[in-house]
């Protein structure tokens, strides 16, 4: 017993020296952990590496940690962010903030009816990297993602509060290419301009066949995914957020016309390439007779217009506001906000305003049922009417813009033909365009069936637009006439009914099976009318009083449709290295002909996640590495509401002797009873990384499609009383490339540069369209007046091909084509017969379509300084990217020495080496060609730089608050462009409008 006794002392004695030891080397970290807008984080979790020694923090987002000793590494992890590991050291403060985790295959990602980790995708799906763009304010969500993700070619834009076209991996039909877009799950019939930029959580696209197949036959152009905000509480109070900003514009390139020096140079050389006197001293008497009187006003001719575009230029800016409350709850959300938007452009009237307001709200009503809205209305306001600009360049400097009671004169330089720009801006243009969007979303969680759900979508979209315009005795359209004016109003009402039964659940802890049933019933109706008067005793009422025109006429319109679909989709995935999709979906358009109202649609794929192997697991450099592959079709539904129906229209027509009109009826259009759908087939190649601890991710994506059936014009003999008829005829091939990736180049204590790469090509071509072989060559013909040829692609240009410009040299040695002249282009004559015919010498140029895009974003962050810059290209040569309508010599009044127009490179005896040909090439040469030229460039697209200034405000009880200065469309280079700006393919015609450069002053703050 004593033995026992002694032994029991000794370990006690040895226990609580281990204890104490081991006290004396433990040492208590506190700290904070915030997100990137400084925002504390609750519920992260705190480990010492190693161990299971750990802690969550606390609603204030604090912790207190005692870990073993210096030598330990503390691990934060939180669901959605990136993971940290911070050396203890000799700190005891560490505080940390955490980044959005938007890399790697656990990345959530959205599929369309439901998301997916990463990992078990199987077809081509990009998420948009919003967050690394918030800063530079946009109009609308295209601005931002335009260049950034690979395969979604967003266009160029140049007018006030404009809408960018989009379209995604090139041309996969000749006719509609715009994809389709969801919204918060359901499908969205309006514009992406009523959506407020501020209100959009997350944008993702569909690319392939097996990721859109479950949108079946509207989804062979791609979707798009827009998810909005949802509530989110600072410590359990609702979380305001405020975003200001203001900004001044400028043209990205200046629109220049002639001053009054290169006008009079302008008009001896446009008499002398018509053979006219050419005496500077006669000056006045070629001149009309306004500009002859202001010429000669002043002894040194002082023009009356130093500038004549100066007029149609304005103050152009840019104001927004978006101010937002949210807050969330264990059981309710909600997110409520209001967007205010003021532009102008930089064409005079070019205006456009918007007000968007969102109430977004989620309750879990029980522990299986859950309750939402998500509704919003937007009003976009583009009243006020811009002159042409192809009138606006015409203004001589010696015009006279003013009568002398001080109203616009209409024939400001004489001639009558041309009419003063501001003669023709309407009196009164009111153009408004209204959003009313609902969608309410219940889901029951099936109580006792774990993994299973059914979610019923209702949604409802109210669309009205407002377009008056009056013109009185005053304006070109309205003086002879004693004023016109019109009242128009148009609605939509797109209704949507989906029905959702979901499935998820794993077994054994490795059999991951995901089912998604659908059912949906769509329904589309829209009405038009319009009162339409002219001939007013009075006009001082305008347009609010149509009643009293001597000529009244009113025209009404509508249509609906409705659509159904069914859809199965199903996904098994093995122990997270294995998943296989297949899917389904049948779909009834009741626009279709009675013998095709129906379509079926599949596709399936498979993701290997190749970083679970054990032969790859044990490579430290590989983090994620996984292969998909993809196969389905989808469909295309681009067809009008009553299309394939046969239909008579009426006419009004007067017969000698009577005394008023007969009604007559003829055939419109014929039945199309077996036109079917357009389908879209293709394979997906993709493959997933993450390399040397996620420093560098990345996807590459190979694709090839085949587009059959097309919904195509078929041309018909005059003798049937009609020109084309659409059919199911010919075949569009794609193939292309998309690269994306995000590096985190440098890290250190205070520093961090990452980078995004995005880069995509896409090559297609005809491959068949009537089939027929007419001079039996063993090839297909092609139909040469549509600008269809078989292996080649769309946008082909197929013309005369320039070769230079003819010079005295020529004439004089007598190797000048008869009916040419020096300074006209020189056409290559491929058959050498001495004259341009278009069966013989007409040439393959190359392509309107791009040869591949890229974009380039560097964001540098140094303690609370953030810099963003963003390059992004689209890039032609060997033949892409060509434009023919930078064509100065084709513009309606080139050869007009009584006209101004912009400032271009033409040719004259003493400017023999310039870019374009004589300013009478268009009228007097015997043959016309067209110059193209490369719309290669690279864009200084966005810079921002940030500062936050959270640590100063945070004392006056404000959570966060970001002050930025920023730059949109700032700088392009175009080595092969002459003109305003390649993106938009606006050149030196007398119609080019320019674009837009926009510096901006934000404010962001939060509490």
């Amino acid at each position: 017993m004593k033995k026992m006794t002694k032994w029991a002392l000794l370990f006690s004695l040895l226990f609580w020296s281990g204890i104490g030891l081991t006290h004396a080397q433990q040492k208590t970290i506190n700290g904070t952990v915030t997100d990137n807008d400084k925002n504390p984080l609750p519920g992260v979790n705190v480990v010492e590496k190693s161990t299971m020694n750990g802690v969550i923090t606390d609603v204030d987002g604090h912790y207190s940690l005692a870990v073993s000793s210096g030598k330990a590494t503390l691990v934060f992890s939180f669901i959605g962010m990136t993971a940290e590991e911070v050396n203890v050291g000799d700190k005891t403060t560490i505080n940390v903030m955490m980044e959005p985790d938007v890399i790697g295959l656990e990345e959530v990602v959205a599929i369309g009816y439901g998301s997916s980790k990463k990992q078990a995708v199987t077809g081509s799906v990009s998420k948009a990297n919003l967050e690394a763009y918030r800063e530079v304010p946009v109009n609308n969500v295209l601005e931002t993602v335009k260049g950034i993700v690979p395969g979604l070619n967003v266009g160029g834009t140049n007018r006030a509060g404009q809408v960018a076209g989009l379209s995604v991996r090139g041309q996969n039909s000749t006719g509609g290419n715009s994809p389709l877009i969801v919204l918060d799950g359901a499908i969205y019939g309006g514009s992406i301009g009523d959506i407020s930029s501020d209100d959009i959580e997350s944008l993702t696209v569909l690319k392939d066949a097996s990721a859109a197949a479950v949108y079946g036959s509207r989804s062979a152009n791609g979707v798009i995914l827009i998810e909005t905000k949802s509530g989110r509480g600072i410590n359990g109070k609702p979380k305001f957020d405020i975003k200001l900003s203001y900004g001044i514009s400028n043209e990205l390139e200046r629109l220049e016309v002639y001053d009054a020096d290169g006008y009079i140079q302008r008009l001896l050389d446009i008499r002398a390439a018509n053979g006219l006197e050419t005496d500077p001293n006669n000056i006045p008497l070629y001149l009309q007779d306004e500009e002859q009187k202001n010429y000669e006003a002043t002894p040194d001719h002082r023009p009356t217009l130093t500038d004549p575009y100066e007029m149609f230029r304005q103050n152009a800016y840019n104001v927004r506001a978006n101010v937002s409350v949210s807050n969330s709850t264990e059981n309710s959300s909600y997110y409520i906000s209001a967007t205010m938007t003021d532009q102008k452009g930089v064409v005079l009237n070019d205006s456009y305003k918007n007000f968007t307001g969102r109430v977004n709200i989620s309750s879990d009503l029980t522990d299986w049922f859950n309750l939402g809205v998500k509704s919003s209305y937007s009003v976009r306001d583009f009243s006020g009417d811009s002159p042409s600009i192809y009138r606006a360049t015409h203004f001589s400097p010696w015009a006279t813009v003013f009568n002398e009671d001080g109203s616009y004169k209409q024939f400001p330089q004489t001639t009558t033909s041309f009419n003063s720009p501001f003669w023709e801006i309407a009196t009164v243009d009111h153009d408004l365009q209204n959003n009313l969007n609902g969608i309410v979303t219940g889901k029951i969680s099936v109580p006792g069936v774990k993994g299973l759900s059914y979610t019923i979508n209702y949604s409802n979209s109210l669309r009205w637009n407002e377009r008056n315009y009056f013109y009185n005795e005053n304006t070109i359209n309205g003086k002879g006439k004693n004023g016109i004016g019109q009242r128009s109003y148009s609605r939509s009402v797109s209704t949507l009914f989906d029905n959702i039964v979901k499935y998820n659940r794993t077994f054994a802890e490795k059999h991951n099976v995901d089912v998604t049933l659908l059912y949906s019933r769509e329904k589309y109706v829209y009405e038009s009318m319009a009162a339409y008067a002219e001939d007013f005793d009075n006009t001082i009422l305008l347009d609010y009083k149509l009643e009293d025109g001597k000529t009244q006429t009113a025209s009404t319109g509508g249509g609906e449709s409705f659509a159904i679909g069914q859809m199965a989709r199903a996904t098994y995935t093995f122990n997270n290295k294995y998943s296989l999709t297949g899917t389904v979906r049948r779909d009834g358009y009741s626009a279709f002909s009675k013998n095709n109202k129906w379509g079926i649609f599949s596709s399936a794929g498979f993701n290997w996640n190749i970083s679970k192997e054990h032969f790859i697991e044990n490579i430290d450099a590989i983090n994620d590495l996984a292969l998909r592959v993809s196969y389905g079709s989808n469909g295309n539904q681009s067809i009008g509401l009553y299309q394939t129906l046969a239909k008579v229209g009426t006419s009004k027509y007067l017969f000698a002797g009577d005394p008023s009109y007969t009604v007559t009826q003829s055939i419109s259009s014929f039945a199309l009873n077996d036109l079917g759908w357009e389908t879209t087939t293709g394979l997906n190649l993709g493959l997933d990384f993450g390399i040397i601890n996620h420093r560098i991710n990345g996807s590459v994506d190979l694709y090839k499609t085949k587009t059959s059936d097309l919904l195509f014009p078929l041309s018909l003999p005059r003798a049937s009383g009609k020109s084309s008829i659409t059919s199911n005829l010919g075949e569009i091939q794609n193939r292309g490339i998309e690269i994306n990736l995000h590096t985190l180049n440098l890290q250190k204590q205070d520093f961090e540069w990452t980078s995004d790469f995005a880069f995509s090509l896409n090559r297609n071509k005809v491959a068949t369209i009537y089939g027929e072989d007419n001079d039996g060559d063993g090839i297909e013909d092609d139909l040469i007046s549509s600008g269809y040829f078989i292996g080649e692609p769309l946008g082909t240009i197929y013309t005369y091909k320039v070769i230079g410009i003819y010079q005295q040299e020529d004439m004089d040695n007598g190797t000048i084509m008869d009916g040419m002249r020096p300074g006209d282009y020189k056409l290559e004559d491929i058959n050498e017969d001495g004259k341009i015919t278009s069966d013989q010498d007409r040439q393959f140029l190359g392509t309107s379509k791009e040869n591949f895009r890229w974009s380039w974003t560097n964001t540098f962050r140094y303690k609370n300084f953030s810099l963003m810059a963003y390059l992004y290209s689209i890039w032609g040569g060997n033949g892409y990217f060509l434009s023919g309508n930078n064509t100065p010599y084709y513009d309606g009044y080139a050869n007009r020495a009584d006209l101004n127009h912009p400032v271009y490179d033409y040719w004259t005896p003493t400017n023999t080496g310039a870019m374009f040909p004589r300013p009478d090439y268009s009228s007097n040469a015997a043959y016309r060609g067209t110059k193209y030229f490369d719309r290669s460039f690279i864009k200084l697209q966005k810079v921002s730089l940030s500062y936050n200034l959270t640590d100063m405000v945070k004392p006056w009880g404000i959570q966060g608050m970001r002050a930025t200065v920023s730059a949109d469309n700032l700088f392009t280079y175009a080595p092969h462009w002459e003109g305003l700006d390649p993106e938009t393919g606006q050149g030196l015609t007398d119609s080019a409008t320019p674009s837009i450069r926009t510096y901006l002053f934000s404010l962001s703050f939060n509490f």
